[in-house]
């Protein structure tokens, strides 16, 4: 595989913007796969399933060598920089705004520590909401990406990140620290003004006011502003990722401009040209990130230049400033042109070094004359702040353009990339399904109060015990991505999602509807209940999740003789069709015996038996569920998922606890990552048939990381009374919760 990957890149898929040929090798500036490429591969997972998925425009690098961007990511009209643009097949910063009611991306009253009465607009008093729905939307044929905060914290776990500038970096610090904020709400954080830190990420996300980069000194002739002098540098050393900012305080004049003098090559000058300055400020502190920045290191950004609207002959009208403006300038391009230090910026830039990623916010923010405070910012209506961003508003688009060039620079891409490329059995790569359960006090995912219409919830059935809420499942060689019922949502905005199985089917359906519920709590939902279908709908994000009951796939007919399990033969299988997803599973009622058997006879082809070996009777009923998803099922348009098999806990010897005769009063789970019992015979089976179909089907391969939780059962809580011993299904919140966990990692 790893061969395959090497040679696929090296002959066919790397079409690198430029190559600096006096820079060490092997150090590539902007290495990407040809845009719209899309390749299949599909793997075999030890005896595990077939799988495949489809990977587009993705960054990788042949013989493993160092991932870089083009240095400039803008919207320079220099026939180089707009061939770097090209490179990747989407300009983010090219677009207009469209509406869309999914928008903001977080709740500002969810922030109130974070966002400073200066840019809350709503608690402001701001009447108009209309600002808020807006989402930016690149020109060329493409999307910028939903910001997702648990992906962002995942590709940038243990590093520290500095923002450096005024109080427009002051706008996208407070923006960004909300943003994660609300993706992990239940991840305890600190709030160490200037640093925004959250220690189950190792993540820190530091601001530095530093209005200018370069030198402001107080002399005995008064403030000095020395263009050509950083002595402040040292602050912004030890960073893995730096975004800077300048030029807000250049243009002020007056009472406002912060210096007496400016000093140049020796001179000090009482006033000179603003663009002047600028760019000799500017270049003085890329020279200090030339000599001073390890790009293997630390990654640069520079957040761009970010416009006023206190004048409305720049967009053709005349008589207005920002205040009272409710909607966007209509369209991709502004009236009033670019500003010129956009130029000065870039100029800077391309002659640089160092690699660094231009976030070219200049365009997209002219178009929100309707984006600022005005008279709902810190000094209310005795003042019209056209400078700075409401929060939420456009700051938050800029952090997602952060984000989506955060993939292009390849934050621990490789590594990601190839968890997904290779075998789960191969070293390198990631095993979902071996690990062990470790306590994580952010756990559960959700309080199951706040979802009523779930079933299986023991706390509410008078479960004394709570420590089954507080286990994570840990694989050995990574990290499950934490479940995000937005983003999750936002993937599969319109689709329909569908659960095919027994009552495990159900409790994995209930889990995955309250996870989303709670995730979107304000969202409307309806839940309705057809025969044995079931649909929890999502109405903003068209989404239905839908639970159909069928315990063995295969059909089971009321004949003359009796209830007869048919294992060749499927007539209901048109109810699966036109789904997105499907996620089938069925073992459950397979070893059932006596009054507890559902059936009477056993039918294959035209011959009927009384009895026989229920592990047969379930793999040929499997191979004729494989063929029907062969012959029926088109990959292009669905998704098709196996459950797996969950565990039951009913003796405890299998666990070397043999005086346990069950599950009941379980509070822990088996430690380590082996199950001190014998395999489960339906595990091998499913796999064995897996194998051997044509189609690919990714099987959630649940059966160890249930064998160790014996305590995650309902047991005498299931809510039918102390006679009754569930030791089969799951407490909700619960082991469940993971299954979805793993649906999710496996939908990324």
């Amino acid at each position: 595989m790893v061969d395959l990957i090497k040679n696929t890149s090296h002959n066919m898929l790397l079409k690198p913007c430029k190559v600096e040929e006096n820079l060490p090798k092997p150090y590539i500036y902007g290495v990407h796969f040809l845009s719209s490429l899309q390749f299949s591969i599909t793997l075999i997972s030890g005896m595990a399933s077939w799988f495949s998925f489809m990977i587009s425009s993705v960054s990788l690098l042949s013989q493993l060598v160092i991932l870089q961007p083009c240095k400039v990511h803008g919207n320079s009209d220099a026939g180089e920089d707009k061939q770097l643009k090209q490179s990747n097949g989407c300009d983010y910063f090219q677009g207009s705004w469209i509406i869309d009611n999914s928008y903001p991306l977080y709740d500002s009253s969810k922030c109130p520590l974070f966002i400073d009465r200066e840019f809350d607009c709503l608690k402001n008093g701001r009447p108009d909401k209309e600002y808020l729905k807006y989402r930016w939307k690149p020109a060329s044929d493409c999307d910028l990406p939903r910001f997702n905060g648990e992906d962002m914290l995942r590709r940038v776990k243990g590093k520290k990140i500095l923002l450096v500038g005024d109080s427009l970096s002051f706008n996208q610090w407070q923006s960004l620290t909300c943003m994660l904020h609300t993706a992990v709400p239940q991840s305890n954080y600190t709030l160490d003004d200037p640093t925004f830190s959250l220690p189950e990420y190792g993540v820190s996300v530091t601001l530095s006011r530093n209005t200018f980069l370069v030198d402001l000194v107080t002399t005995e002739m008064g403030k000095v502003l020395k263009l050509d002098s950083i002595e402040n540098g040292k602050a912004w050393k030890g960073y893995d990722m730096l975004i800077f900012n300048t030029w807000h305080w250049w243009l002020h004049t007056g009472g406002k401009q912060p210096w007496d003098y400016i000093e140049s090559g020796g001179k000090i000058l009482k006033e000179i040209d603003r663009l002047i300055a600028f760019r000799e400020g500017l270049t003085t502190w890329s020279k200090w990130v030339d000599s001073n920045v390890d790009a293997n290191k630390t990654k640069v950004f520079f957040q761009g230049i970010s416009p006023t609207h206190y004048d409305g002959n720049e967009w053709d009208d005349p008589k207005s400033t920002c205040n009272g403006q409710t909607q966007p300038v209509s369209g991709s391009i502004y009236p009033g042109g670019p500003p010129p230090a956009t130029t000065v910026v870039k100029d800077v830039l391309t002659t640089m070094s160092t690699p660094i990623t231009l976030l070219d916010i200049t365009l997209l923010s002219q178009l929100r004359k309707d984006g600022h405070p005005s008279v709902y910012g810190l000094d209310g209506k005795h003042g019209n702040d056209c400078s700075h961003w409401c929060l939420a508003g456009v700051p938050d688009s800029w952090n997602e353009l952060l984000e989506s060039e955060m993939a292009l620079w390849g934050f621990h891409l490789l590594p990601l990339l190839l968890s997904f490329l290779l075998p789960p059995s191969s070293s390198a790569a990631c095993d979902f399904f071996q690990g062990r359960w470790v306590v994580d006090e952010f756990y559960p995912l959700y309080n199951g109060s706040s979802c009523p219409f779930i079933g299986f919830n023991c706390l509410s059935n008078g479960r004394p015990d709570k420590e089954y809420l507080k286990y994570r499942w840990k694989p050995a060689a990574c990290d499950l991505p934490r479940f995000n019922g937005q983003d999750f949502l936002e993937r599969n905005r319109g689709k329909k999602i569908m659960f095919v199985g027994d009552s495990l089917s159900n409790n994995m359906w209930q889990s995955l509807t309250c996870m989303l519920h709670v995730a979107v709590p304000n969202s409307k939902y309806t839940l309705t209940q057809a025969g044995s279908l079931n649909t929890f709908y999502l109405e903003e994000y068209g989404v239905s999740i839908m639970f159909l009951k069928n315990g063995f796939l295969v059909d089971l007919a009321y004949e003359m003789i009796g209830k007869v399990l048919k294992l060749d033969s499927i007539s209901t299988g048109d109810q699966w069709k036109g789904v997105d997803i499907l996620i089938f599973n069925s073992f459950h009622w397979w070893a059932h015996t006596g009054r507890a058997q559902t059936w009477d006879y056993f039918q294959v082809g035209d011959k009927v038996v009384k009895e026989m070996d229920h592990m047969e009777a379930y793999k040929i009923a499997l191979t004729t569920w494989g063929k029907w998803v062969d012959s029926s099922i088109d990959i292009s348009n669905t998704k098709v998922f196996f459950q797996g098999v969950a565990a039951v806990h009913t003796d405890g010897k299998e666990w070397k606890d043999p005086k346990a005769g069950s599950c009941l009063r379980q509070t822990q789970p088996i430690l380590g990552p082996t199950y001190p019992g014998p395999s489960h015979p339906g595990e091998a089976i499913v796999k064995s048939v897996l194998s051997g179909m044509e189609k690919p089907v990714y099987l959630l391969d649940i059966t160890l990381l249930t064998q160790l939780r014996k305590d995650g059962h309902p047991s005498i809580y299931a809510g039918e009374g102390p006679k009754y011993n569930d030791c089969s299904h799951w407490c909700l919140p619960g082991a469940s919760d993971t299954w979805n966990e793993l649906l999710y990692a496996a939908l990324l």
